[in-house]
């Protein structure tokens, strides 16, 4: 063995991107040992994600586990309760399951509060103890990092800005209100109000309209993007973060959301504490690194209790 590693995985509905770093908490972002890409296993995933680790990490020892899953997850069991874009994972009990098969301990975690931790820690958040982080997507998911551990509320659901009401008489959202945030700016949402405005193509080919002036393009962003400042203004009066770091899919450079958000923000703005509001620092591998920073948690609690 050359020396101790924990590895971070993150779980899609195609891939599994995996991060293997220093066992070793520090400040500053760890570099990889290795890290990279792999089908998303189909047909037993324990098995499938054990034979992963295993490959990715000889030549090491392994102290510990981290897999970020995108739905729903018991983390105190290690199970995951629902995952819509990982059926084959629903009511598993995944973290004991791929500790019996490695051997080490495992933890399961949310892919986007993994998301949160890492930007909270080492991304745009770093050095400030109170962040809020959102990732734009097909929905909004929301986090609250303090002093490096996300407040998940008493029942674990909280940070979910995406189902705050903007538009009382507005469309209908999957939760069931009508008006949420999501109804406004998530994915789906900005690909039907440009393709009823005569666009066509994804929201990228929306905002590459917008960049062109075009009038449609320019109208629907906008309007967005004061429908995400009205949620904000409500975190800042709810919440008072010190920072508020926005990232996803809609939230990539040249950061247009990001930025027209936080100037709505600020010009509306009366009594609330206005905070930077800024693009996310780690994209894509965001949740892989927060999963790695998960596990060198779990390390150093497992070396404490056998202390």
């Amino acid at each position: 063995m050359t020396k101790d590693a924990v590895l971070g995985l993150d779980v899609g509905g195609s891939s599994v991107k995996y991060r293997l770093a220093s066992v070793t908490r520090s400040d500053r972002m760890p570099d990889a040992l290795d890290e990279g890409r792999a089908p998303t296993p189909a047909e037993d995933p324990v098995a499938g994600l054990a034979e992963l680790a295993r490959r990715v990490t000889a030549g090491v020892r392994l102290d510990a586990v981290a897999v970020a899953i995108p739905g729903i997850v018991d983390a105190e069991r290690g199970t995951v309760v629902r995952s819509a874009n990982l059926p084959a994972l629903n009511g598993l009990e995944l973290g004991p399951r791929l500790s019996d098969m490695i051997g080490v301990p495992v933890s399961v975690l949310n892919d986007g509060r993994a998301a949160a931790v890492a930007e909270a820690r080492w991304g745009a958040g770093a050095g400030i103890r109170d962040v809020f982080t959102l990732a734009l997507g097909t929905g909004i998911a929301g986090a609250h990092v303090v002093d490096g551990v996300v407040v998940d509320g008493a029942h674990g659901s909280a940070g979910e800005l995406g189902h705050v009401v903007i538009e009382p008489n507005g469309a209908w959202c999957t939760c069931g209100q009508r008006g949420c945030l999501e109804t406004v700016i998530g994915a789906p949402a900005l690909r039907r109000a440009w393709s009823s405005a005569g666009g066509e193509g994804a929201p990228s080919a929306m905002f590459a309209a917008y960049e062109a002036c075009d009038a449609r393009a320019v109208e629907i962003v906008n309007r967005a993007a004061d429908a995400l400042a009205d949620a904000i203004l409500t975190l800042l009066a709810l919440v008072d973060p010190g920072v508020i770091v926005i990232g996803g899919g809609l939230a990539t450079s040249p950061h247009r959301l990001v930025t027209l958000t936080a100037a709505s923000v600020a010009e509306r703005a009366t009594f609330h504490r206005v905070v930077p509001i800024v693009p996310a620092r780690l994209g894509r591998w965001a949740g892989a690194v927060g999963a790695v920073a998960q596990a060198q948690t779990l390390a150093a609690r497992t070396e404490e209790a056998v202390a």
